[in-house]
């Protein structure tokens, strides 16, 4: 299999995103049980994979599992935040490099439909919620598009993370819609294979939320 290159996604990897995604942005809240059953009705499948994509969670440090008791979403440590920050400020830009360097014709699509939906944002209201799940998957296409799985492995997980902790510190705050919106110049600095422009916009991207959630706590 060429590098990047993806293979058709089991029952579990589709499980892992689903759950992952409602722990990540807090549909399912911090230390609040996970009901296989619910969700395998949910989901239309078996428990294995859920258990699986569990499994894989509780890796992540997005799951605890208890005996006799189940899984639950793991407790928030606002504590992990410095630490987790200090790793993506240092591979953040490296990704964004590497995403500029390796684009191909088939990235494209996905990339300007990013753009499209960022552009969007300046004409209507937008969720906190919305606006965390695009600034992820952005971040996601830019992980995956690097072809380094090694980095994209490691970024994901504190990624989730820190999507996870900025959740809960922004619940109650305004969107972070300018914040989001300084994705647009990166993906096409990627488009435009620009490594260096793409370094430096995702360097001054994650310090600067890193810098603005530091001072709301």
């Amino acid at each position: 299999m060429e590098r990047g290159e993806r293979v058709i996604e089991s029952l579990a990897d589709i499980a892992y995103k689903v759950i992952a995604d409602r722990i990540i942005t807090l549909d399912i809240r911090p230390n609040e049980a996970i009901n296989e059953s619910q969700l395998s009705k949910e989901m239309q499948m078996g428990r294995t994979p859920i258990r699986e994509a569990l499994k894989q969670l509780e890796s992540e440090r997005l799951v605890v599992t208890q005996t006799r008791k189940g899984s639950f979403a793991a407790p928030i440590k606002l504590t992990d935040l410095l630490e987790v920050a200090q790793i993506r400020q240092a591979l953040e830009p490296l990704a964004a490099e590497l995403a500029a360097e390796n684009v191909r014709p088939e990235h494209e699509s996905a990339l300007r439909g990013h753009l499209q939906l960022l552009a969007a944002l300046s004409g209507r209201p937008a969720e906190q919620n919305e606006l965390m799940r695009l600034n992820l998957e952005i971040h996601r296409q830019i992980y995956s598009i690097a072809g380094n799985l090694h980095l994209e492995d490691t970024l994901l997980r504190y990624a989730h993370l820190s999507t996870r902790i900025w959740s809960q510190i922004l619940e109650r705050r305004s969107p972070v819609r300018e914040h989001t919106l300084e994705l647009g110049p990166i993906i096409q600095a990627v488009l435009d294979k620009d490594s260096a422009q793409s370094r430096t916009l995702m360097d001054a991207h994650v310090r600067n939320f890193n810098e603005y959630i530091a001072n709301l706590r």
